[in-house]
């Protein structure tokens, strides 16, 4: 098989496919609730309507055109410059998933943000505007203390200590089921070695631009002797005091008129835990994949990679929530990706979109391999970045919502 073959078998795939959709899935970028201290800045959630003989014929195209010794294929085998051509004839209107694979994805520093903006004043309108302002009018240091400061708010370990701080818990350490996978295969990396995460929510600012410095210090907040609580509100105090008369100010002087919320929150969770972590992307992620394939009346099955988060209590009730708000979400099924081609397609799509998208994020995107994205990313997608939303996205201003069935409010 060569050339477009994989994508000229189009009407076949139509035809194998029965009543029942199924969809094959995959993410990339998982670190649990831990978003602001992990090693990506992007969670991706990809899926594939492919059916098993059409995605092994394409993994074997895949091969056949990188020709590397290894076992195991993963995204960054693709995302080497020297197969530069394989991963535009694989996104391009002519290549093989193209109209059959969907991404949606989620700028996790911006989920901080929705949630804790939901939690506290029960309508998380005011996010995008907090989350777009914020460097500029705080500095990015300050808004970076803010950030860490709010994942610490909204991440609470049951019957843990309460004394965390504005800290950060690095990745490692993660409960099973909150990082997601086993660690990942060989060859594998988040971004590139030794790089970390750029500077979250830096809205539409030119890369290089210097900041506006007010409340860059910041004194005695985020240190660890205080509570998560605590740690939070010295900081939206630090903020305002920062920049009293900004529009990001105001919001944040709501924030702080609902202190009990927050306590209200943290002494639920620590008694009897959600049973969707409120800051995993994962399960607004799943729910959305299930409604953008089943929009046109056909049930499906979702097929996912193992992850430790998908749980038998989990999954049953992600379907059974998806049901009764009217998303035709048939079953939710877990394979090894190995044994799976369809998984191995998505596997590869959400590690390729999570790169590119991180690069847009970081201002040193590629043009071509944006542009290659913009039919598969979802226009629902949790983005709040004003400037690379309008390159990823394929149309609209306002960011999607997660949904709320993880929301914790």
């Amino acid at each position: 098989m060569a050339g477009d073959g994989v994508g000229g078998t189009r009407g076949r795939w139509d035809a194998a496919e029965g009543r029942v959709r199924e969809v094959a899935c995959d993410e990339s970028g998982s670190d649990g609730e831990n978003l602001l201290g992990g090693n990506t800045d992007v969670f991706a959630h990809a899926s594939v309507a492919l059916p098993v003989d059409a995605a092994a014929e394409c993994v074997r195209e895949i091969r056949h055109r990188i020709r590397s010794p290894a076992e195991e294929y993963k995204a960054n085998h693709l995302l080497r410059e020297k197969h530069r051509a394989v991963l535009v004839w694989l996104l391009s209107a002519d290549g093989p998933i193209h109209g059959r694979a969907h991404v949606h994805l989620t700028e996790k520093a911006f989920l901080v943000v929705d949630r804790a903006v939901g939690l506290l004043l029960g309508d998380p309108a005011d996010a995008v505007s907090l989350y777009r302002q914020g460097p500029e009018v705080f500095g990015t240091d300050a808004w970076r203390t803010f950030l860490v400061t709010a994942n610490a708010l909204l991440r609470v370990r049951p019957g843990g200590p309460r004394n965390r701080g504005g800290q950060a818990v690095p990745a490692t350490g993660e409960t099973p089921d909150a990082a997601g996978k086993a660690p990942q295969a060989t060859g594998e990396t988040p971004h590139t070695a030794g790089e970390t995460p750029h500077a979250a929510g830096k809205g539409s600012s030119t890369a290089g631009e210097a900041p506006n410095t007010a409340g860059k210090a910041l004194p005695g907040v985020g240190e660890a002797s205080g509570t998560p609580e605590d740690a939070f509100f010295a900081t939206v105090d630090a903020l305002v005091r920062a920049a009293p008369g900004s529009e990001a100010a105001g919001i944040l002087r709501r924030l702080a008129a609902h202190r009990q919320r927050a306590d209200d929150y943290r002494t639920r969770m620590r008694a009897a835990p959600a049973l969707f972590p409120v800051l995993n992307p994962l399960f607004p992620a799943l729910r959305h994949t299930a409604a953008h394939w089943s929009a046109d009346g056909r049930p499906v099955v979702l097929v996912h990679d193992r992850q430790n988060a998908l749980t038998p209590g989990r999954t049953a009730r992600i379907v059974q929530a998806a049901r009764r708000d009217g998303i035709a979400l048939h079953g939710l099924r877990l394979v090894d990706s190995r044994d799976d081609a369809r998984v191995q397609i998505a596997d590869f799509l959400a590690g390729i979109v999570r790169r590119i998208a991180s690069d847009e994020l970081a201002g040193t995107g590629d043009p071509e391999l944006t542009a290659c994205l913009r039919p598969y990313v979802a226009a629902e997608s949790v983005w709040g970045d004003a400037r690379s939303r309008a390159r990823l996205a394929p149309a609209g201003e306002t960011p999607g919502r997660a949904t709320e069935i993880n929301s914790g409010v």
